[in-house]
């Protein structure tokens, strides 16, 4: 049976592949959950699953708890990912010690493999579909230490014989994203009978269904190749004000949309678009989930819990 290590285990997509992982049943995964979060992963009683509190600014101390033939490290772990937190420079270059860590971790324990992912915020300006080939475009203090880390760990993997690959998310939507994203934001608004304020929502973007995004990352730890760069989405490359279109009409089209109404912070216009090519080619990966489907789906659930937080 294969080994997965998975850090940040107790966040949104770790804790989603974690599940998908025990679904499975074919793999055994360790996870590695922050010492400040109970509940959730350590209440699982699965004999796939070892789940362990380790703050990873220590995690060095703790190497022999580790066992000697993991195949592959998700390296999830990232302080900071909220918008609100993108430019606090503090929260971002924590990172950098931690994630240097499990890379002396993933040494240390000879694991063959490393899967570190980015996300589109590291390419915000390319104006292209995202491949191997974009050139990166940081708007914030987030995306900057993301492709620091990046390409500090692929130096570290290339001297000491773990393959890497890198994989550049899309947006991600799913019930269980309660943050500031807009496509939560839309829905909430919408449900409550209020009118969402927005800017024009020309950009192109993508968005991808949780479901499809660790399907992915599992078809990239399982089939990826040595330095493989793999986009992760959906592939429609919208408008924004498409899919917040679909929203509209599937919860009531009558609302008004306040288009226009928060102004673009730049003269350029942000994109967020992926290229599957490289996935496809590698890995026989394509997503399954349409997002009108997908979003019905989200859209039930957060109408669910918000009247079960009217009673």
């Amino acid at each position: 049976m294969r080994k997965v290590l998975i850090t940040g285990a107790d966040g949104f997509i770790g804790r989603h592949l974690v599940d998908e992982y025990l679904k499975r049943g074919d793999t055994f995964v360790i996870a590695i959950m922050s010492p400040r979060h109970s509940g959730g992963l350590s209440l699982i009683k699965d004999k796939n699953l070892y789940v362990t509190k380790i703050d990873l600014n220590q995690v060095l101390y703790h190497v022999d708890e580790f066992p000697d033939d993991i195949d592959t490290m998700f390296h999830f772990a990232w302080r900071g990912v909220k918008p609100e937190l993108r430019n606090n420079l503090e929260v971002q270059m924590s990172n950098l010690p931690m994630t240097i860590n499990c890379m002396k971790l993933a040494i240390q324990k000879h694991i063959k493999k490393m899967v570190f992912p980015g996300s589109t915020n590291e390419y915000i300006f390319y104006g292209k579909p995202l491949n191997k080939d974009a050139v990166p475009s940081p708007c914030n203090a987030y995306g900057a230490a993301k492709i620091a880390l990046r390409y500090l760990c692929y130096d570290y993997s290339t001297r000491n014989d773990i393959e890497f690959i890198y994989s550049i998310i899309a947006g991600i939507y799913a019930a269980d994203r309660k943050d500031s994203n807009v496509i939560y934001y839309t829905i909430e608004k919408l449900l409550k009978g209020e009118k969402p304020s927005l800017s024009e929502c020309r950009q192109l973007w993508d968005y991808v269904h949780i479901d499809d995004v660790v399907d992915a990352l599992i078809a990239i730890g399982d089939k990826g190749k040595d330095g493989g760069v793999y986009g992760i989405g959906h592939g429609d490359n919208w408008e924004l004000k498409n899919y917040i279109n679909i929203i509209h009409d599937i919860i009531n089209p009558n609302i008004p949309i306040g288009y226009g109404e928060v102004p673009y912070t730049s003269d350029k216009l942000p994109s967020s678009c992926i290229d599957l090519t490289d996935i496809e080619q590698d890995t026989g990966w394509v997503p399954k989930i349409e997002y009108k489907d997908g979003i019905k789906m989200v859209i039930e659930k957060v109408k669910e819990d918000l009247f079960s937080e009217t009673k």
